[in-house]
């Protein structure tokens, strides 16, 4: 499996690194919403990574080796939630720095904050993986996960500003404190505790589905 974790790490070139790098802090000094920039790029490494897999035929290669098919659907997942925690870290690094060095008012990461955001993204795999190795379309997959994606925030953005008190105005910057805020209340006993179980046993469950996916889907082509 540390193969194709690696193998996943060394997909982005150096120019895609680069962007990432440079655009986080850029991101945060304009005070965008960090969370929706983290679900953004989680959700760019995830399609790229498939991207790749179709245009480089590299599953195919992948498949070929005498190696357990279930290894590389799970180092599939180990990778995207590896760059998710560096993703999480880095922000959280460029925060302190920023509200150190400007007088701007910087939304800090705490605890809660990076715990929140690493089961979202676990649970950003425990949709999209599946998709991906469900549909035989990549065009299909990215459509369905784009739909599933513009529905959360349609669907988070009411309970969002109830829980903040933007009753009458919604300022998209000041979005960031509400997901800690909606976890606490809509996960009264041990909120954080109940939210780490509940989505590493969704994460469990997804993987096997994907193992199962794929072993499928090879044995077909």
């Amino acid at each position: 499996m540390l193969h194709f974790v690696k193998y996943d790490l060394m997909m982005p070139t150096w120019g895609t690194i680069l962007l990432f790098l440079l655009t986080i802090p850029m991101f945060y000094a304009v005070m965008f919403p960090l969370y929706f920039i983290f679900v953004a790029y989680v959700l760019a490494i995830t399609v790229g990574l498939f991207f790749t897999d179709q245009r480089e035929k590299s599953k195919l290669y992948m498949s070929s080796l005498p190696v357990n098919r279930v290894s590389i659907v799970r180092g599939r997942y180990v990778s995207i939630l590896m760059v998710s925690i560096c993703f999480v870290l880095y922000q959280s690094i460029w925060g302190r720095i920023l509200s150190l060095t400007l007088e701007n008012n910087y939304y800090v990461y705490s605890w809660k904050d990076m715990l929140v955001l690493l089961c979202i993204a676990a649970l950003i795999e425990v949709v999209a993986i599946p998709i991906y190795y469900g549909l035989s379309s990549f065009l299909m997959a990215t459509g369905i996960l784009a739909f599933l994606y513009f529905l959360s925030i349609i669907l988070t953005l009411p309970p969002l500003t109830n829980v903040l008190g933007m009753e009458h105005e919604i300022i998209f910057n000041d979005l960031d404190p509400g997901y800690v805020l909606l976890v606490e209340k809509y996960i009264p006993f041990q909120p954080y505790i109940t939210l780490v179980l509940a989505t590493a046993i969704l994460f469990y469950l997804s993987l096997k589905l994907s193992e199962l996916l794929f072993v499928k889907k090879e044995k077909v082509t």
